[in-house]
């Protein structure tokens, strides 16, 4: 009896962290409209891409909206940078 190959499928991936290393380019200090701070980090998820990607430090995703404005996508909140 032959035995066959096994073909990997959506079931068979790992899902988890990359297998690359993201380079943190520097954090921003930031607050909401109430005085609550939060840190925006501040890095690049591929090395040798030319792509910028924010998050806060428990891994939230924030999109950036202007020089001085972020938002964090899951509540809407805004954030300003810290002067």
């Amino acid at each position: 009896m032959r035995t066959q190959r096994k073909h990997a499928g959506l079931s068979d991936k790992v899902v988890g962290s990359p297998a690359y290393d993201r380079k943190e380019l520097y954090q921003e200090l930031c607050q909401d409209e109430d005085g609550n701070r939060y840190t925006v980090v501040v890095y690049r998820p591929f090395p040798n891409l030319n792509v910028t990607r924010y998050e806060l430090e428990d891994g939230s995703r924030v999109e950036f909206v202007d020089d001085c404005l972020f938002e964090i996508e899951a509540t809407g909140k805004q954030l300003t940078r810290c002067p």
